[in-house]
C-alpha cells in the first residue's frame, strides 16, 4: 500500500485518531510533500519533502523519519536571500493530551483534543538549529564593498580598496623592506 501523500501548509498537520484506536505496534507511513514555500510563525521554508512512520506505543504515538527543506536566509557577507539545504531527522513520542500518561511519560509534544499532531514546531526548531553561525551563501563570496555598498560577486566597483585605519598606519612600515 502506497503511504498517503500530504502537501499543504497543513501537511505538518496530522490526524492520528485512527492510530490510537489500532493496537500497540501498529505503524503506517505518511510521505510529506510540500513544493512551495510556507511560513512557520516567523521562519520562511522551501521544498519540504520526506517521509514520516507513525507507530503506537504504550504512552502515544512515535513520530519517526527523515525530511529535507530548504530554510531562506541571508548570506553574511552580501545579505543576498538564499536557500540553505538542511535534513531533519524526527524521534518524537506524542502523547495524548488528556490521558494519565501525559503527565508520567517525559514527552515535550502532546496529541490534541482534535487527535492531530502538529510537526511544525519539530520542523522550525530543527531548521533554526541547522543554520550555521554564519551563513554564506557560497564559500567564496567576496561580501559588499565597504565604501560603496556594491555586490563584490556581481561586478566590481571604482572605490580605492587600500583604506587604512589611521590608527594602525604605523605598523605599515613593518611590511616595507628596509
Amino acid at each position: 500500500m502506497t503511504p498517503p501523500l500530504r502537501s499543504g501548509k497543513r501537511a505538518l498537520r496530522i490526524n492520528v485518531g485512527h492510530i490510537l484506536r489500532q493496537d500497540n505496534g501498529y505503524s503506517r507511513e505518511v510521505i510529506i510533500d510540500i513544493p512551495q514555500p510556507f511560513h512557520i510563525e516567523d521562519v520562511l521554508f522551501t521544498n519540504l519533502d520526506g517521509t514520516i512512520r507513525l507507530s503506537r506505543t504504550p504512552p502515544g504515538v512515535l513520530v519517526q523519519g527523515t525530511m529535507i527543506a530548504g530554510i531562506n536566509t541571508q548570506c553574511v557577507r552580501c545579505l543576498t536571500s538564499f536557500e540553505y539545504p538542511f535534513e531533519i531527522t524526527i524521534n518524537e513520542l506524542f502523547v495524548p493530551h488528556n490521558s494519565e500518561n501525559a503527565h508520567t511519560v517525559n514527552s515535550m509534544f502532546h496529541i490534541s483534543e482534535g487527535s492531530e499532531i502538529d510537526l511544525a514546531p519539530i520542523v522550525r526548531e530543527e531548521g533554526i538549529l541547522a543554520l550555521p553561525i554564519q551563513t554564506l551563501c557560497s564559500p567564496d563570496c567576496s561580501g559588499l564593498c565597504s565604501q560603496c555598498g556594491q555586490n563584490l560577486n556581481e561586478g566590481t566597483c571604482d572605490c580605492e580598496q587600500e583604506s587604512i585605519d589611521p590608527r594602525l598606519e604605523v605598523l605599515r612600515s613593518l611590511l616595507e623592506d628596509k
